[in-house]
């Protein structure tokens, strides 16, 4: 026996010991599998925390636990998150995993799921994250699925759904979602159970809450035939707040499309239960509250959906001489009677008839009236419809709870009649359609504790007319605010009906329009504080798509924040997502400026403002506490006192919070300034010390000119020339908007302001010069180079004396040249005067010489003459005797 036991114990103990270690053993298969599947079929980003395995406390299954879940898009949804839990259980069957042919997942659990859906107006929808089956004709049975889904159990704690479908202009919200679902997906026929809750159900069309935070649960048990996909309801219960319906029929996908046969109807038949869809009224001690009157709600849905068909659907809802009151008020909501018929025989959306054959109510007293026809609303909407009434506002306290601090009073009178074809004001045969009547409000004042100021509206009248609506008086106070406007809005029927652009133009005036008082209490604190302006808590507004006003505005006084704006005009254009700044006018902070740019929201998540402005000297001082992205832009502006000019362009993506993103800031400009003073910089201050000039903490620049970019988080400076006092130079350089700076300053200055290391080293070379017997003169101007690095408040300097000793080594070179100039001109002026001796006495020598010469010739010449002459006598009497003996010869002979 003994033996027995110590064997079972040793088995046991053995057996605990593998259903412990097997989750280790096979953590790693599961955990690669997921991993495996999600990347091999699916187009989105998948992250996910912390595993946990375990077996023991689910034997025979393993228990899979995932923590922080998350499926994030990419293009066209890039950073939605699709999908996301804190934490996901999974048990799956012991066998499957080991086998490794069928993973059999018999529960889920599921703790803050949150479901973003989102379709585009295309309907390209953010859940088609599957990626695209390759085909392969080789082969054709595909694989088998490694999954075969036994679900006991699903259940879901405290999730969150939304759904937001722009291309039928629906959005959905679930918050506070419980859901319990069972049921054997492994046979063809099962009943699936569900049990679900929501805290919070909104549904909105069209820009309407038709469902506004509703309370809403459902138990509902179904019949499943999975081999048509078919699920069918019988008589289960949906409560929305107060009010309980039923719901019978089928919901059935056998292939792509889909088949419904739905209706649904209340259960209950007295008025309060609807009533309770109504939240001013749910809210207020509506336990209490008393009524009476019969109730009548039922409606269908029937037919097939696909991308090219509806289904049939309709809706009725009638409620008959119907009351409410507040036991602690005087006064009743009377007379309630509701005739409301939508319906839809075919499926074809153009073929929906809405028929509001009556509406009354009356409100101590006053009535309220309203019918409404509507046919062929998709391809010609043919209206004919009439609302009419007067409401004394001060008579509201007396049939519905209001605050003790709240008071309402003022006239709302209401006369419009509709009737005609959409397609006549298309064509603008206005005579062919009928629109009159008005809408007007007179001495309407809102005073509640929830808000710091009263709301007054003298008077406001619209006009209404075929072609247009016109606002022909507004004239309100809020606060220490007032506007006074008017003007007119075309297209509001096709706007209503067709989904056209609603175009408008509007004047608006305003003496006085305080911005801070529409802050909350914690944003007023922050825009009262000047060191934290401009960080208020304001979320993106998105610019409407189908808007088109234009808006000539002109303020006498605007306050927003610490800034102070007067004499505001110009004209804002709203359309296309964005807002357009024409010529926009003020004057702030001791100057004026002068506006032109777009806001544009066409990408929400990342709106782009786009700005060309001209300042006109503008504070130095005013400017820099006002606003946060010139403290990150321009650093140095804490420290200066002046007014500045500037003309600058500049693009920029904003954040969440309507800031400026500065990575993406980008632009440039020039400034000028007449004066500026800058005192109690820090890396001047370091300049000044480092060259023993106190006068340089207090900088005094006159008549600045400055050109300016920038981009990729710097601010880029151009050279630019400066002069303090006798100081003269140029900056150039960049400062980061993470308050980095990288200077560089080249300074030319008197020698006598020169102190410190650099003087030291001057006044050195000139004492070795001296004592060579030199007489060195540096000169009365030094130049330095000076480089600023680090941060604004932590500054690095380093002083250039290269160029101050080469000015001291050009100048002992200036003095040897001089030395050499002088001495080589003594040198020529003895040389010249030696060689004018030498010339004269040459000249003198050679004029003797020259005479004696002369006179030589001449007597050679003379000389020659007489011998010449001499020569030709002789032959002269030669001839004369010869001549003369011929002639006796001759004479002798006869």
């Amino acid at each position: 026996m003994k033996k027995i036991l110590k064997w079972a114990g040793i088995s046991f103990l053995v057996l605990i010991l593998i259903l412990a270690a097997l989750p280790f053993l096979f953590k790693g298969k599961i955990v690669k599998m997921i991993k495996e599947q999600a990347n091999e079929n699916l187009n989105a980003k998948i992250n996910f925390g912390d595993f946990d395995l375990t077996l023991l406390s689910s034997f025979p299954d393993f228990k899979l636990s995932v923590d922080s879940v998350s499926v994030v898009n990419i293009a066209p949804f890039q950073g939605d998150t699709l999908f996301s839990v804190n934490n996901l259980s999974v048990t799956v069957n012991l066998m499957s995993v080991i086998s490794g042919n069928q993973y059999k997942i018999n529960s889920i659990y599921l703790q803050k799921p949150r479901i973003f859906a989102k379709v585009l107006k295309d309907g390209t929808a953010n859940w088609s994250i599957s990626k695209p089956t390759v085909s392969n004709t080789s082969q054709t049975n595909s694989s088998p699925s490694k999954f075969n889904m036994k679900l006991n159990k699903l259940q879901i704690e405290d999730g969150t759904i939304i759904y937001d479908d722009a291309s039928l202009g629906f959005k959905m919200v679930i918050d506070g979602f419980n859901h319990k679902l069972s049921g054997d997906f492994t046979k063809d026929n099962f009943l699936l159970k569900t049990n679900s809750t929501i805290a919070q159900l909104t549904t909105i069309y069209g820009g309407i809450a038709y469902l506004n935070k509703v309370k809403a649960a459902a138990d509902a048990d179904i019949d499943v035939n999975m081999p048509d996909f078919k699920f069918t309801f019988k008589n289960d219960d949906i409560r929305l707040n107060d009010l309980e319906l039923g719901c019978d029929g089928y919901f059935a996908m056998p292939k792509t499309d889909m088949d419904m046969d739905l209706v649904f109807s209340a259960k209950q038949s007295e008025f309060k239960n609807f009533l309770s869809l109504i939240p001013a009224i749910y809210s207020k001690d509506f336990a209490s509250i008393k009524t009476s009157g019969k109730l009548a709600l039922s409606g269908y849905v029937k037919g097939i959906y696909n991308d090219k068909k509806m289904p049939a659907f309709g809706a009725k809802i009638n409620i008959d001489n119907a009351m409410f009151q507040y036991p602690s008020l005087p006064k009743a909501v009377t007379n309630i009677g509701v005739d409301v018929v939508i319906d839809n025989k075919t499926g074809i959306p153009d073929n929906t008839v809405i028929d509001v054959n009556k509406f009354h109510i009356e409100m101590a007293g006053n009535p309220v009236d309203m019918t409404m026809h509507v046919q062929t609303p998709v391809s010609d909407p043919d209206i004919n419809g009439k609302i009419s009434g007067k409401l004394d506002l001060s008579t509201v306290k007396e049939v519905i709870p209001l605050d003790k601090k709240d008071n309402l009073s003022g006239i709302i009178t209401a006369n419009v009649s509709l009737k005609g074809k959409m397609s006549a004001i298309q064509k603008q045969h206005y005579d062919q359609f009928s629109a009159s009547g008005s809408f007007g409000v007179i001495n309407m004042n809102y005073q509640t504790s929830s808000l710091p100021y009263i709301i007054q509206l003298n008077k406001m009248t619209l006009d209404f007319s075929p072609k247009y609506v016109a606002l022909s008086a507004f004239d309100s106070k809020i606060g220490r605010s007032d506007i006074q406007a008017d003007g007119k809005i075309e297209n509001f029927m096709e706007y209503i009906f067709k989904k056209q652009v609603l175009k408008g133009e509007f004047n608006v005036r305003s003496s006085l329009l305080d911005l801070n008082q529409f802050m909350t209490p914690a944003d007023s604190s922050v825009a009262n504080n000047s060191k934290k302006a401009d960080t208020t808590s304001l979320s993106v507004i998105a610019v409407p798509e189908n808007v088109d006003f234009t808006m000539t505005a002109t303020i006498e006084k605007m306050i927003y924040q610490n800034l102070t704006m007067s004499k505001l005009s110009g004209a804002l254009v709203v359309n296309n997502q964005q807002i357009k700044m024409n010529n926009l006018k003020m004057s702030t902070l001791g100057g004026d400026m002068n506006v032109n740019g777009t806001y544009n929201t066409k990408n929400i998540k990342k709106p782009i403002v786009d700005f060309d402005l001209t300042i006109t000297d503008f504070d130095i001082s005013q400017t820099f506490q006002a606003f946060n992205t010139v403290q990150k832009l321009a650093p140095i502006g804490k420290y200066c006192t002046g007014k500045f000019s500037t003309s600058m362009n500049f693009t920029s993506t904003l954040q969440a919070n309507m800031h400026p993103d500065l990575n993406s800031l980008t632009g440039g400009g020039k400034l000028s300034t007449k004066q500026v003073v800058v005192e109690g910089f820090e890396p001047i201050n370091k300049l000044a010390d480092a060259l023993k000039d106190a006068k340089l903490k207090h900088l005094q620049m006159n008549n600045l000119n400055i050109s300016f970019k920038f981009t990729n988080g710097r601010v880029y400076i151009d050279p630019f020339d400066y002069k303090v006092g006798d100081i003269s130079g140029k900056i150039a350089g960049s400062n980061g908007f993470d308050q980095t700076i990288d200077y560089g300053m080249d300074i030319q200055m008197p020698r006598s302001e020169l102190g410190g290391q650099a003087n030291a080293l001057v006044n050195n070379l000139v004492t070795q010069a001296a004592n060579k017997g030199a007489k060195v003169n540096v000169g009365d101007k030094i130049n330095l180079t000076v480089k600023f690095g680090g941060t604004v408040t932590k500054p690095t300097i380093k002083l250039d004396t290269k160029n101050a000793m080469n000015d001291a080594v050009d100048n002992l070179k200036q003095e040897a040249q001089q030395a050499l100039d002088k001495a080589k001109a003594e040198a020529e002026a003895k040389a010249k005067a030696a060689a004018d001796s030498l010339k004269n006495l040459a000249l003198k020598q050679a004029q003797a010489s020259a005479d004696q010469a002369k006179k030589a010739a001449q007597d050679a010449v003379d000389k020659a003459k007489q011998q010449a002459e001499q020569q030709a006598k002789d032959a002269a009497d030669k001839a004369k005797k010869d001549a003369e003996k011929k002639i006796k010869n001759m004479l002798g002979g006869h």
